[in-house]
């Protein structure tokens, strides 16, 4: 048998297996993170400082962290978790399914950012199901096909680290250049010195690109095949366009090293859903986007408590 010529350029792996291994390995130690029990009633004294109506009796740790394990299991199971470890101690007392539901679905879902500093910003957007049923029913019956929730995510494609997360129900909320341009935005606002931008196709609009322009931002967007170029449009689009034009795709691929974009973005996608699946349990609307916006933030947070154990 004749062995065929390889395809491409061999794949040059750069990354330490042995520290990443044991970051996912840290990832479940996560889990049954217990540090915070012992400021248990320094943290609900905080929490109740003029608080008006009934004070609450569980610290917000103890509810992020069951936010992390309603990932798997639902809020009856995570009682069951709960009561557990108050059976053996671990924690001075636990709280019921319903107690849990309304906290969780009331805690910040915001993911951590770096120190201030430079960045690079990828932006994308994808769906996760509504419901666990497969398609069966609609191609068989032609039932009403469900909506999906719409996710668009902003992560550091160098870093490897998730920056912002944006839910809304598909056909509802703002466009991904949309959510783009308020992430960017908001980022700058926050401190952060933006050197480039990754987007694919849908992000050639004259918006984004007048923002870019605006704060010096080197880019890397995909521009549409049918792209003309418009007097009145925006100028950094018109020379994006030109440069386009003139190296053709590959080229204009490998010079601004679009590439890049999915580690940032899709590698992000398939990691929570391959964690977490991309299904969800919630019916109420409100409940679901938070829910999906819960499963980056879990993930994130997962992801800095292993990276900080392991450079420790």
């Amino acid at each position: 048998m004749v062995k065929s010529e390889r395809w491409g350029k061999k794949f040059n792996d750069t990354r330490d297996w042995k520290s990443y291994s044991e970051e996912l390995v840290i990832r479940g130690e996560f889990l049954l993170e217990l540090d915070w029990v012992q400021n248990w009633d320094k943290e609900l004294i905080e929490m109740n400082a003029g608080k008006r109506g009934a004070a609450y009796c569980f610290p917000e740790s103890l509810i992020r962290l069951q936010a992390v394990w309603n990932q798997w299991v639902d809020f009856r199971g995570v009682e069951g978790i709960t009561r557990k470890l108050q059976e053996f101690a671990l924690i001075p007392n636990y709280n019921d399914f319903s107690t849990i539901n309304r906290r969780v679905n009331k805690i910040e879902a915001e993911v951590t950012l770096p120190q201030c500093g430079t960045i690079s910003v990828s932006c994308d957007g994808s769906g996760m199901k509504m419901t666990n049923r497969g398609d069966y029913k609609e191609t068989k019956y032609g039932n009403k096909k469900k909506k999906f929730v719409k996710v668009t995510i902003s992560a550091d494609p160098i870093k490897k680290k998730l920056l912002a997360v944006d839910v809304s129900i598909e056909g509802e909320g703002p466009s991904e250049p949309e959510v783009a341009i308020s992430h960017l935005e908001k980022l700058i606002k926050q401190g952060f010195d933006i050197d480039k931008f990754w987007g694919d196709g849908s992000f050639d609009v004259n918006d984004l690109f007048d923002i870019l322009d605006k704060y010096d931002i080197d880019s890397a967007i995909k521009i549409r095949r049918n792209a003309i170029i418009d007097p009145k449009g925006s100028w950094r689009r018109q020379r994006e366009v030109i440069k386009y034009r003139k190296k053709r795709y590959k080229k204009w691929a490998k010079v601004t090293q679009y590439g890049k974009r999915w580690v940032g973005t899709e590698g992000i996608f398939s990691a929570v859903k391959r964690k977490f699946a991309e299904n969800t349990r919630s019916r109420r609307l409100d409940h679901l986007c938070h829910e999906v916006k819960r499963k980056f933030w879990a993930y994130d947070a997962m992801s800095n408590y292993a990276k900080a154990r392991v450079e420790a």
